[in-house]
């Protein structure tokens, strides 16, 4: 005989969910992985997600700025296409791998069919705008942060199951009050097979200019497919541009196609604001382009990376402050 109170074949169990008895959402399992926040929580966070709150806009969502009732600062992303937003693979992956240079995801939230997501505040920018707008942004500032992206993606990558972020760019490296950097925005990310290093997709996704060609033409992803958008990282924080430009007519302008592996090539479009030294600017582009080989095989993986940056910035001297001088020194300087 049936037990007493048992749920029948098929149907989902009814819960206490906020507003009364009712099925469970589709993604419930998220709840034991990260902690949900009341909806009402975000709004009072927002001021009912004021425009004056917001931070930016996507592709599937608005990110806003908000302060919890405890004082917290946070930052909400609100997805209004949860799954083409990719809100489940961004809880499951921040949820399961914690790491200095990963942002932080301190929870969600669910209102009707909408998700949101609530992030540490990381009120320095992305890389991307500081290259555009910041001249004090200079080449070991971007040094920096580009090697703590890369341990961030060292970490995915060592991992087991291995993590591939598919969106590597630097409008998806964030920085903290410090000017550490965080890689962000984790909704193209899927984990690989148990004991498997490489990753076959339904669907290839990216960013045009950073997305490797072989993964796109393939449908397979591996880490030196993610070293490959990390090339196009290095151009760009070498040279201030961005791998690709699309024109009003849709026409797409690859800056760095002309290259061909040249490194003479490229040290004539090296940034003059980023104050490059003229080695670092022979090791980083060397490195940028063996990234960016067509051959895998012959891409480093993001340990030789980090190692080479880390090294790199230890050799080279930062430069010494200049000893503050007194006002009638000052004066006697100008005067003769």
């Amino acid at each position: 005989p049936p037990v007493v109170g048992a749920t029948p074949p098929g149907a989902r169990a009814c819960q206490m969910f906020g507003d009364g008895w009712r099925a469970p959402p589709t993604d419930a399992v998220l709840n034991r992985l990260s902690q949900e926040f009341a909806y009402t929580d975000l709004a009072d966070a927002t001021g009912c997600f004021n425009a004056t709150c917001r931070l930016g806009e996507g592709s599937y969502g608005t990110v806003f700025k908000g302060t919890l009732r405890d004082g917290t600062e946070v930052a909400i992303k609100a997805l209004a296409s949860p799954k083409e937003g990719g809100f489940r693979e961004e809880v499951e992956v921040l949820s399961r791998f914690r790491h200095p240079n990963l942002v932080i995801l301190m929870g969600f939230a669910r209102n009707g069919r909408e998700r949101y997501l609530v992030y540490e505040l990381l009120p320095g920018g992305d890389v991307n705008a500081r290259l555009n707008r910041d001249s004090s942004f200079t080449w070991r500032h971007r040094l920096n942060v580009v090697l703590d992206a890369a341990l961030g993606l060292s970490h995915l990558h060592g991992s087991r199951p291995q993590v591939f972020h598919r969106d590597v760019k630097t409008q998806n490296i964030l920085m903290d009050k410090n000017g550490t950097g965080k890689v962000a925005d984790f909704g193209l990310a899927c984990l690989a097979q148990a004991n498997k290093r490489s990753h076959a997709v339904q669907q290839t996704s990216g960013t045009i200019g950073y997305a490797d060609p072989l993964y796109i033409r393939t449908g397979v992803v591996t880490e030196k497919s993610e070293v490959y958008s990390m090339g196009m990282v290095f151009l760009e924080i070498l040279t201030g541009r961005p791998p690709a430009l699309q024109h009003p007519n849709g026409r797409i302008e690859y800056q760095f196609e002309h290259l061909g592996g040249d490194l003479r090539r490229l040290g004539t479009m090296v940034d003059r604001r980023g104050q490059w030294p003229p080695a670092m600017v022979e090791r980083v582009g060397s490195l940028a382009l063996q990234c960016t080989c067509e051959q895998e095989a012959f891409r480093p993986s993001f340990v030789e990376i980090v190692t080479k940056l880390r090294q790199w910035l230890r050799e080279e001297p930062a430069p010494a402050p200049q000893p503050a001088r007194s006002p009638q020194a000052a004066q006697a300087g100008a005067q003769g």
